[in-house]
């Protein structure tokens, strides 16, 4: 119900309807609520705010740079990779992490840092999910990860968690067992400061790294669009949930 509400366009809808029903009865105010209604969904569904609203949340714990040939990652015990917005595995097919379609998948950007420290583990972390249709997404990602080269000896997989709090608690768990202290951390630029935060929690040093995200294509910025809305949405729910992290 929450993540119905957060979303702008559901959330305008709601405001339009209940300034519809007090305009009976109080006209000034019916007809205040149905403005902020309207310009709620209108603010939100502009790509110029959407992608405002999302830089100032990536801006709350921002990735490391991506790995480079002169300037490889710092040094880490571990890496970890969270499940989600995966792709299907045969996307992967070609074996080639650095293929300009993978660029931003956070699995081939696994593939990248591993190549440039091949001493630590990769850990897994992702359970059943219904868009995997109840497939744990660490096996799926350790699937992608034997097509990019990656050798099955290198990874650990968690694939319990439902969550991104279950991700940090069972990856810290595991890493307490292999007494691993500092890990890369890869999710996408959204996710990424409230995992970073939790990661934190349970013990461990977070190196944060996630791969380029693209930007709405919809041009001119001022012009609303449903992918903006859709957007906005994703990032007020993540916001909200970045905020509860620390409770």
């Amino acid at each position: 119900m929450l993540n119905w509400l957060i979303d702008p366009l559901h959330t305008a809808v709601c405001v339009l309807v209940l300034g519809a029903l007090v305009w009976r009865w109080r006209r000034r105010i019916g007809m205040g609520l149905i403005a902020i209604g309207l310009s709620w969904g209108l603010l939100w569904s502009l790509p110029v705010a959407s992608e405002s609203l999302r830089d100032s949340l990536v801006r709350q714990r921002p990735s490391l740079p991506l790995p480079q040939s002169s300037q490889p990652p710092p040094r880490a015990d571990a890496i970890v990779v969270l499940g989600g917005a995966i792709g299907p595995v045969s996307r992967f097919d070609q074996g080639d992490a650095d293929a300009p379609a993978l660029a931003g998948n956070r699995v081939a950007l696994a593939a990248r840092v591993w190549r440039e420290q091949r001493t630590a583990s990769i850990l897994l972390s992702g359970g059943p999910a219904a868009r995997t249709r109840g497939v744990a997404e660490a096996r799926i990602m350790a699937a992608v990860l034997r097509k990019l080269g990656v050798p099955e000896q290198t990874m650990v997989l968690e694939d319990r968690s439902t969550s991104t709090r279950d991700n940090a608690r069972n990856s810290a768990a595991i890493a307490r067992q292999r007494d691993w202290r500092r890990v890369v951390l890869i999710t996408s630029p959204l996710h990424l400061p409230r995992a970073a935060r939790l990661f934190e929690h349970e013990g461990l040093q977070v190196l944060p790294m996630a791969p380029p995200e693209p930007r709405i294509a919809t041009a001119p910025a001022w012009r609303p669009s449903l992918q903006a809305a859709r957007r906005s949405g994703e990032t007020l729910k993540e916001y909200a949930l970045f905020v509860l992290s620390t409770i």
